[in-house]
C-alpha cells in the first residue's frame, strides 16, 4: 500500500510576494506586447524583406526577449508565489 499525504507549507505572504505578483503582472504585459510585435512583423512583412538577414536577426532577438521574459515569469511564480508542499510517504 502506498499513501502520500501532501502537507502545505507556510503561506507565502509579505512584501516579497506582493512585489513578485506586481512583477509577474508587468512581465505578462511585456510578453503580450512582444508577442504582438512578433506577430505583426511576421504578418505585415513582404516576402523579399522577410528573407533578409536583418529581419531574421530582429525576429530572433524578439524571440529571445520573449523567452527570457517567460522564464522570469515562471521563476518569480515558483520562487515567491507558489506554496511550498511537503510530501509524506507511508508504505
Amino acid at each position: 500500500m502506498h499513501i502520500e499525504k501532501i502537507e502545505y507549507g507556510p503561506e507565502k505572504t509579505g512584501s516579497w510576494s506582493h512585489v513578485a505578483f506586481i512583477l509577474i503582472v508587468l512581465l505578462t504585459i511585456v510578453a503580450a506586447g512582444l508577442t504582438g510585435m512578433l506577430i505583426l512583423k511576421l504578418v505585415s512583412s513582404e516576402p523579399s524583406d522577410a528573407s533578409t538577414r536583418p529581419f531574421i536577426e530582429e525576429i530572433g532577438k524578439l524571440l529571445a526577449y520573449l523567452l527570457f521574459d517567460l522564464g522570469a515569469i515562471v521563476y518569480l511564480y515558483v520562487k515567491w508565489l507558489l506554496q511550498d508542499e511537503y510530501v509524506t510517504t507511508l508504505e
